[in-house]
């Protein structure tokens, strides 16, 4: 099979780590061209990973009409995804975007209306839904082995100041830019679109965030299933991984999981276990394969050319609901915790 060529736009941060972590380790793409409208981090591109000048654009529309190309990979600030993802999605090319894919559902909407218009894949780069202990968890809630979901707690911990972390001036360091991580694994795990948000947020005294870094959140499922959720970016005590920890009680048992090391092993956390009453614990063996962004351009990839969803396939038109759940959180955050309806829908 072909291998899919791509137009990488954007080479920030995460950007730059997507051209020197992910691409090398996706068989299935080629990168045809980097985009970035500063030229300084094209031109650390060719000095440190040997990239061709010639492949080197500032300018995205320079770049389709240089290079033949697929599809394209957006890895620029949330306030650009929409705009350039759009603008690729008009010149006819599958795209994978990053997390949040926008501010709003409302901003998203024709983002996905356009995609689905003209026949093209749109996926949103959820990577923490390819790694193996989440798969795990919906195939135990999917199988009923241990009879049905009441609820779950995850608890999320972080500090910031020790991570490298630098966007102290993010609105919502926490709700919208780690978060969205959670509630997304939240509908994947549970399989079910939550239908009630209550959340609650704050800024610890000292800290060097502008936005709230710290909050809790409470989500209710048509089932009956409710979801605790604990995040800071400011806790000092053992970290978690980054998908957190989960416990989830069911009517026979309890699972704990965890999931999203650190480098250069991200896998080396994820762990579940099962607590039935009266017996032992069970750690269940893993699934050890691609994972991660590897994982997220592999179905990306399975995507285009076969034109269907992967299993747990992350498209434009199902993270629509992981944005509403933000929205909703958002909502909620700022009238104090008070109750934010979402429109329900069946389980997936």
């Amino acid at each position: 099979m072909s291998r899919l060529k791509l137009i990488h736009v954007g080479l920030g941060r995460w950007g730059f780590d997507w051209a020197r972590e992910v691409f090398h380790q996706t068989p299935e793409v080629e990168v045809a061209a980097y985009v970035d409208r500063d030229p300084t981090p094209l031109l650390r591109l060719q000095a440190e990973l040997g990239v061709s000048a010639d492949i080197c654009f500032t300018d995205l529309a320079a770049a389709l009409e240089a290079v033949e190309a697929d599809a394209a990979v957006v890895s620029l600030p949330l306030e650009h995804h929409v705009a350039v993802t759009m603008q690729a999605l008009e010149a006819g090319k599958h795209v994978v975007v990053e997390k949040p894919f926008a501010r709003s559902p409302a901003e998203a909407a024709p983002v996905v209306s356009l995609a689905e218009r003209l026949g093209l894949t749109l996926m949103v780069s959820q990577n923490y839904r390819y790694y193996p202990t989440p798969v795990m968890a919906a195939d135990i809630v999917r199988s009923g082995q241990l009879g049905p979901l009441h609820s779950v707690k995850i608890d999320f911990r972080r500090h910031a100041p020790s991570e490298g972390y630098r966007y102290w001036g993010l609105p919502d360091p926490l709700l919208v830019d780690m978060a969205v991580h959670h509630y997304d694994l939240m509908r994947m795990v549970v399989g079910e679109e939550p239908c009630e948000i209550n959340c609650r947020t704050w800024n610890p005294p000292g800290s060097p965030f502008t936005g709230d870094p710290a909050g809790a959140i409470v989500a209710l499922f048509p089932s009956g299933v409710s979801v605790s959720y604990r995040g800071t970016w400011l806790d000092r005590a053992p970290q978690t991984a980054w998908a957190g920890e989960w416990q989830m009680d069911f009517e026979n048992g309890v699972v704990f999981w965890t999931s999203r090391g650190d480098r250069p092993d991200g896998v080396m956390r994820d762990r579940l276990t099962i607590h039935r009453p009266g017996a032992p614990i069970e750690d269940l063996q893993l699934v050890r394969g691609r994972h991660d962004r590897p994982a997220v351009l592999q179905a990306f990839s399975q995507a285009v050319a076969t034109g269907g969803a992967p299993r747990h396939f992350s498209s434009g038109r199902d993270n629509l609901r992981t944005l509403e759940v933000l929205d909703a959180a958002l909502q909620s955050a700022a009238m104090k915790g008070a109750a934010v309806t979402l429109a329900q829908s069946s389980a997936r």
